[in-house]
């Protein structure tokens, strides 16, 4: 038991709402809820009922509010004596992203670092994961957001927004008859030697399934997450490999041209951003949303 957990569950008692109670919070519903719960798991009780639709304190939950406000309101009064009206007694917004490297060289250069000067006053946090990991830290609430690459058919659980439609880059060996192709199409992969991603990755699984959908069959030569390695075995080996689109923020590989291919075009794959499916965001949550989108 800690003073933020008494905190989130005065508020959320106090205005018979999760949402209501985030949004005054400045945090999301999940890491409210969650943190309700887990001081509810350590007190062995409920504290907060659904009744008739509507959310009250048990007899527990009122019991425990009169014995923590006056807690919760002398450490306020101690804050503000310590650090005074603007130091931690004002609530600061909180941010949690989860951020896939990949995707985000594809953002525009410094997006995120101009967010936050544009916020000074928010608590931005950033987690840099692979795409499963992303996806389950905003099915979990631990992040309010995540960017991710991906296409609309792997984001059925969430709601999801493009901000960046990248398509899909190939580097081509030098040696390779498909490097005087200005375009390629999924067809021409066809008993390629190739080297991609790790199976979880969304990328691969597009590539995998539109090849076996049109009955391509490139020459996976192996899959795997760690960039360094797979960038090896396809230069000894003479392998295509997946890259990002040229921007401002990705350095060339020398004597490995990279080449647009088109795999799906009636399924954009792109660097979207993702939140939990249905649930509302906090205040700053919508703020860096809306920012994206626009």
């Amino acid at each position: 038991m800690d003073i933020r957990q008494l905190d989130y569950f005065i508020a959320v008692a106090r205005l018979r709402s999760y949402t209501k109670a985030a949004d005054e919070l400045f945090i999301t519903r999940q890491a409210l809820s969650k943190a309700v719960h887990n001081l509810e798991q350590e007190l062995g009780e409920a504290l907060i009922a659904n009744r008739d639709g509507a959310l009250e304190a048990t007899e527990a939950g009122r019991a425990l509010m009169a014995d923590a406000r006056p807690v919760v309101e002398a450490y306020r009064a101690l804050e503000r004596r310590y650090l005074g009206e603007g130091g931690r007694s004002e609530r600061v917004p909180q941010l949690s992203v989860s951020l896939v490297p990949g995707a985000a060289l594809t953002l525009p250069k410094d997006l995120i670092d101009r967010f936050a000067e544009s916020h000074p006053n928010m608590l931005l946090s950033v987690e840099s994961s692979p795409t499963d990991v992303a996806l389950s830290m905003v099915k979990s609430g631990e992040s309010d957001i995540g960017i991710v690459g991906s296409a609309p058919a792997y984001l059925g659980d969430f709601d999801y927004a493009l901000i960046v439609e990248t398509g899909t880059y190939v580097h081509v060996p030098l040696a390779n008859p498909l490097v005087r192709r200005d375009h390629l199409e999924a067809r021409d992969l066809d008993g390629q030697p190739f080297v991609t991603f790790g199976k979880r990755d969304h990328l691969h699984r597009y590539f995998m399934e539109t090849c076996a959908e049109l009955g391509v069959a490139p020459n996976v030569l192996m899959t795997t997450s760690n960039i360094d390695l797979l960038t090896g075995v396809a230069l000894q080996n003479d392998a295509l490999m997946f890259g990002l689109p040229p921007s401002e923020n990705v350095e060339p590989i020398p004597d490995y041209p990279l080449v647009p291919v088109t795999l799906r075009p009636d399924v954009p794959f792109g660097t979207y951003a993702v939140k939990r499916k249905g649930d509302p965001l906090s205040p700053a949550a919508l703020a860096f949303w809306e920012y994206l989108e626009g």
